[in-house]
């Protein structure tokens, strides 16, 4: 069994507030092994201080430890040296281009912190989750010198991520470490099918690979009421959020959309009201938001701050639609992730209206009667929610048919296969 387990080592570049899906695997952990023991980062941001109440909670679940490394100048030496080796690797990259020492520390001076930081953990861990690129090469290091497995999580495929310094030879570092490196996992586990399969392609393929997907626990959301929640303004309720109200996340063309819709339809536009949710960015708001205050528009939009994850997904009972609003950028990772948003949106029981990226179009197309697909201009998104007016009473009547089809979506489904990964790796290896 798995909770013959003592010691399981989870690492991350980043921290509990920024790396949700960690939070949930080490909470998984908690309730199988003697000790669980995480290596994170203080960031020098807003991110610290709620990772600090995310440990707080941690510590009340379980035996505990929690190694947090400097990402941040403090201390300044510290910071001088690993920011001097980092940056004198990809100097020397071009020369030494096939040494792995070499691409860990230009791809990330916190892979070495890791490494320095985990010799000195004791009893040593029956095997290492790694998060994040920069844990790849510190994981298997310590998994050669320790005789453990060790499972490396994917949530984001990393060569196809926008980079913005030095963009070819980081692409052609994070290749090569997932190439050398990622097939000597015992496991591999992905945040979504077309992430886990681009990875497969990358590497050659793994025999020990899992999908788990960044959901949540079902009781975070309300089940809905029987009647149509709406059925006193029989106007369809649409719901936007993310962490930042911003540039370059798809509000633009559907404001743009919102004007067509008003324009060619006027008498339609009184079928929608829209809540946007999040911290709004105030040059946004003054260059987009401001000039829509003058527009037959305005009136159907409202703007909500950012709520507490719990909050914000009971607050999803109160709407109709939610909008995934992804676009087929240079960003290759944001077109193959399955964003937070439309598993909440499933998992609310709300119908979704969403741009065709590759991964939306996957999952609304193997998930029948969840959503609509729509184009990704303004004229595709307006033809969308038109469509959606169409289709009214049977979004609103279907709603509990949706919420009780999207329990296969729940953590609580995706724990058992990651239990199941993890009960592999210990018979694969006689933990």
């Amino acid at each position: 069994m798995v909770n013959e387990w003592t010691h399981l080592l989870f690492l991350t570049t980043t921290n509990f507030s920024t790396n949700p899906r960690l939070v949930k695997e080490v909470k998984l952990a908690l309730g199988i092994s003697s000790l669980v023991t995480v290596v994170m980062f203080r960031l020098g941001n807003w991110s610290d201080a709620k990772s600090e109440s995310i440990a707080s909670e941690l510590k009340s679940l379980g035996n505990i430890a929690i190694i947090v490394l400097p990402a941040n100048k403090p201390p300044l030496l510290t910071w001088i040296l690993w920011g001097t080796l980092e940056k004198l690797s990809r100097w020397i990259y071009p020369l030494l281009g096939n040494s792995l020492h070499i691409n860990a520390l230009a791809n990330s001076r916190r892979s070495f912190q890791i490494a320095g930081a985990v010799k000195k953990i004791d009893p040593k861990p029956s095997f290492i989750c790694s998060h994040n690129l920069g844990t790849l090469y510190p994981a298997w290091r310590m998994s050669k010198k320790w005789h453990v497995p060790f499972i490396f999580d994917i949530e984001d495929y990393h060569p196809g991520e926008l980079i913005h310094f030095d963009p070819t030879n980081e692409k052609h570092r994070r290749e090569f470490l997932m190439k050398k490196v990622l097939p000597k996992a015992t496991a591999i586990t992905s945040a979504s099918p077309l992430i886990g399969e681009y990875t497969m392609k990358l590497i050659g393929g793994h025999p020990q690979h899992q999908v788990i997907l960044n959901s949540f626990s079902q009781g975070e959301f309300i089940e809905p009421p029987n009647q149509q929640i709406n059925s006193s303004t029989n106007q369809l309720k649409l719901v936007w959020f993310s962490q930042k109200i911003s540039f370059g996340r798809g509000l633009e063309q559907l404001f743009e959309a919102l004007h067509l819709i008003a324009k060619e339809h006027s008498s339609t536009i009184e079928s929608f009201n829209l809540t946007i949710i999040g911290d709004l960015d105030s040059d946004f708001e003054s260059k987009v938001l401001d000039p829509l205050k003058d527009t037959i528009i305005w009136k159907h939009i409202h703007i909500l701050p950012p709520m507490r994850q719990e909050e914000l997904h009971k607050s999803l009972a109160l709407y109709d639609v939610g909008l995934a609003l992804e676009f087929d950028t240079a960003d290759l990772n944001r077109q193959l992730c399955m964003t937070n948003k439309i598993l909440a949106y499933a998992q609310a029981g709300l119908y979704i209206l969403a741009t065709d990226t590759p991964a939306q179009k996957q999952f609304i197309q193997q998930h029948e009667g969840t959503g609509l697909l729509c184009g990704q201009t303004a004229k595709g998104m307006s033809d969308g929610h038109l469509s959606l007016v169409k289709q009214q009473k049977a979004i609103e009547s279907n709603r509990r048919k949706r919420f009780d089809k999207a329990q296969e979506l729940a953590w609580e489904k995706d724990a058992v296969k990651l239990m199941l990964v993890w009960e592999k790796v210990k018979s694969l290896y006689k933990v």
